[in-house]
């Protein structure tokens, strides 16, 4: 999931790129990179329904963790959120 909000914020300096570091030596939003769920489609009853498989009949296989009980995963946020809260991008306040 990705929010689509730095690579095309007008103040990035170069536009449809995000590095990883100050020496730009990998394009985090390259032509290799697969994401599966972008912009609008990042809200948090798409987070939760891809938790828990319980995903809108019209989304791919490909959209789907394709996880058991076995399973671990890992969520990994940046600079969003605080204790016991998740921060998205989404409309609702």
């Amino acid at each position: 999931m990705i929010a689509d909000d730095m690579a095309c914020n007008p103040r990035n300096p170069r536009p449809a790129t995000v590095f990883n570091n100050a020496k730009q030596h990998i394009n985090v939003y390259g032509d290799d990179v697969e994401v599966d769920y972008r912009g609008c489609e990042v809200t948090v009853e798409n987070f939760v329904r891809l938790l828990t498989g319980r995903l809108q009949p019209e989304y791919a296989t490909l959209k789907q963790l394709l996880t058991d009980e076995g399973s671990n995963i890992l969520i990994y946020l940046t600079g969003h959120g605080g204790d016991g809260f998740l921060k998205f991008q989404d409309s609702r306040r």
